[in-house]
C-alpha cells in the first residue's frame, strides 16, 4: 500500500511557478479522503509551502529548503541542516564577476547582498520576503542562519560554474540544477531524499510504502530512496530515466496510486 505521496512544487504541482491545475488538485484531496498521506518537497523556503497549501486546500508534512527543514503537518520540526559559517561566507562570494544572482535562504526570507534588476525581475516569483541584507557577509553563520544557497543566471553558464564548484567543495557540498535558471548548492548531505527519510522515520513508513512526484535534478534524491518515482513528462530526459514512471501530471500518478492500492487491497482480501 502506498501510504504518503511526497510532491515536488515548481514544475511539478505548480505550473509556470504559481498555477495550479484543478484536476491535480482534486487528485490530492481525492488521496487523503482515501487515507494517504501528502507531503510537499521543494527548494522553497517552509512559508512559501505554507502558502502553496493554502492554495490546494490541505495540510501537509513540508520538506523545505532541499531537506534542510522538515517539518510534520502539525509543524513540529523534525530536523534542520544549516552551513558552517566558513563555508557559506566563502560561496556568497564564489559568483564575483559572474552574471549570476546569488541568493541566500535563511528559515523565512530570502537575501541577497545587494539589490539588482535581476533581483527585481526574480522576486515576483518568490512567495516570501525577498531583501537585500545589510553587512550580509560578517553577519552570516553568525546570526543570519543560511541551509541553501542558489546562482540565478543562464543554465548553460550556471552548469559550467556547477563543476567549478563541485571541483573546489565537492567533499562539504552537493550541487545541482533545480529549475531553467536556478544551481542550488546545499550542505554534503542535506537533500530532499535525507529529509523524505527523516519524515518516513517520524512517520514509521517504509520507502515502499511511499511515492514521489518531481521534475528537476534535485529530486533524484527522492527518486532514490522509493521504488514508486514518478517523472513529470516535461522533465529532463535524465531525470525521467531516474524515475520508475514519466506521467504528464500529478492527476495520472495519482490514478497509478489508486490503482496500485486498489490492488494490495484485494490481494490481501485473497490471502
Amino acid at each position: 500500500m502506498i501510504k504518503l505521496i511526497v510532491s515536488d512544487l515548481d514544475g511539478t504541482l505548480l505550473l509556470g511557478h504559481r498555477t495550479i491545475r484543478p484536476e491535480d488538485r482534486q487528485a490530492l484531496h481525492d488521496a487523503i479522503g482515501r487515507g494517504v498521506d501528502v507531503a510537499f518537497a521543494s527548494g522553497r523556503m517552509r512559508p512559501e509551502i505554507a502558502k502553496v497549501m493554502e492554495t490546494v486546500g490541505i495540510t501537509a508534512h513540508c520538506i523545505s529548503q532541499n531537506g534542510a527543514y522538515v517539518h510534520a503537518a502539525g509543524g513540529e520540526l523534525i530536523r534542520h541542516h544549516a552551513f558552517e559559517r566558513e563555508l557559506i561566507v566563502e560561496l556568497s562570494q564564489a559568483a564575483a564577476g559572474l552574471p549570476f544572482l546569488t541568493l541566500l535562504a535563511g528559515p523565512d526570507r530570502y537575501m541577497t547582498e545587494r539589490w539588482s534588476e535581476h533581483a527585481q525581475r526574480l522576486a515576483p516569483r518568490l512567495m516570501a520576503p525577498f531583501e537585500a541584507v545589510e553587512g550580509l557577509r560578517e553577519r552570516l553563520g553568525r546570526d543570519l542562519v543560511c541551509g541553501k544557497i542558489s546562482f540565478m543566471g543562464d543554465v548553460g553558464r550556471l552548469r559550467e560554474f556547477q563543476q567549478t564548484l563541485l571541483a573546489r567543495y565537492g567533499e562539504a557540498v552537493d550541487a545541482y540544477i533545480s529549475d531553467i535558471d536556478c544551481l542550488d548548492v546545499m550542505p554534503k548531505g542535506s537533500s530532499k531524499g535525507s529529509g523524505l527519510l527523516a519524515l518516513l522515520e517520524k512517520l514509521n513508513i517504509r520507502p515502499e510504502e511511499t511515492a514521489c512526484f518531481g521534475d528537476a535534478f534535485n529530486d533524484l534524491s527522492m527518486f532514490a530512496v522509493t521504488p514508486h518515482s514518478f517523472a513529470m513528462a516535461s522533465s529532463h530526459p535524465d531525470v525521467q530515466a531516474r524515475a520508475s514512471c514519466t506521467v504528464p501530471y500529478i492527476s495520472e500518478a495519482v490514478r497509478w496510486i489508486d490503482g496500485y492500492n486498489a490492488g494490495a487491497v484485494a490481494s490481501a482480501g485473497n490471502r
